[in-house]
């Protein structure tokens, strides 16, 4: 995701900026990894979190960790201040399914367990939401793509139009490399590198 956009994240949303207790801050320590068409979509989710702790009047201890696509779709790893262990995730590999672990916190109330069962809801949905939405454009008609037949072995959500235009810039870069000296694919991979 562009950086001006993350950036927009975190002025919206003072959660989006946290810091460990080495100083480092957790959230930019990988940004957004995904396209800028998910942007909506985190948004949205971060204004509904946002709302969810001013509504019931406490002081937000949600701590993003990670935003990145995975197997084509949004994942959004985060813990909370108090919990008694940091992200507890697993993602299969065999099909994409994504599995959080939640441990039970012996000083956790009912009430804190209700609430923050509607902040798991709520970032559940949005990464539901992705499995249709376009990671390049953000309109709702994306379908998940596995593209190997293409060489594109990249999982990601797209719409017709952007999967045929990474279709068609995947061939044209094959088509260039091929058409390239010796010389050209050094100096490609040499400035690759640096």
């Amino acid at each position: 995701m562009r950086e001006e956009l993350e950036n927009q994240l975190q002025n919206d949303f003072s959660f989006m900026w946290q810091k460990n207790e080495k100083g480092q801050d957790l959230y930019r320590r990988w940004g957004c990894e995904c396209s800028d068409g998910w942007y909506g979509i985190i948004h949205d989710a971060c204004q509904a979190i946002a709302e969810d702790y001013e509504e019931a009047g406490i002081p937000v201890d949600f701590v993003p960790a990670q935003i990145k696509e995975k197997f084509g779709t949004l994942r959004f790893y985060y813990g909370f201040e108090d919990a008694p262990c940091g992200i507890a995730a697993f993602d299969n590999l065999a099909d994409g399914t994504n599995i959080r672990f939640f441990p039970k916190d012996e000083d956790e109330d009912e009430g804190k367990r209700k609430f923050r069962q509607k902040i798991r809801e709520i970032v559940r949905s949005a990464e539901e939401k992705s499995k249709y939405t376009c990671e390049v454009c953000g309109c709702e008609e994306g379908k998940i793509r596995n593209d190997g037949e293409y060489g594109i072995y990249r999982i990601q959500t797209l719409c017709d139009d952007c999967h045929q235009k990474r279709i068609k810039r995947v061939q044209e870069q094959r088509e260039r490399r091929r058409n390239m000296s010796i010389e050209e694919r050094l100096a490609e991979i040499k400035e690759y590198l640096e």
